[in-house]
């Protein structure tokens, strides 16, 4: 996984959602940063900003937990 990865998750957090990701090990779903609406935004613009494909029907709520979780998924889905 790339910084760059993560630093795009950090980008669309603050952009998209106006949220300023604590740190990157940050539960995001246990601290109430990140809902079922906020998620889908967040795949949304990841998929526009990125060209990543993020298929919903194989996802875990684990794989949103965390900055480098998802950081992971984008680049799965490139």
């Amino acid at each position: 996984m790339s910084d760059t990865a993560q630093e795009r998750v950090l980008e669309v957090f603050r952009d998209a959602l106006g949220i300023e990701v604590p740190s990157r090990d940050t539960d995001m779903i246990e601290s109430g940063l990140l809902d079922s609406l906020s998620l889908v935004t967040v795949i949304f613009e990841l998929e526009q900003r990125y060209g990543v494909s993020i298929p919903f029907e194989t996802l875990e709520v684990d794989d949103f937990r965390t900055v480098d979780a998802i950081a992971r998924v984008m680049e799965l889905g490139r």
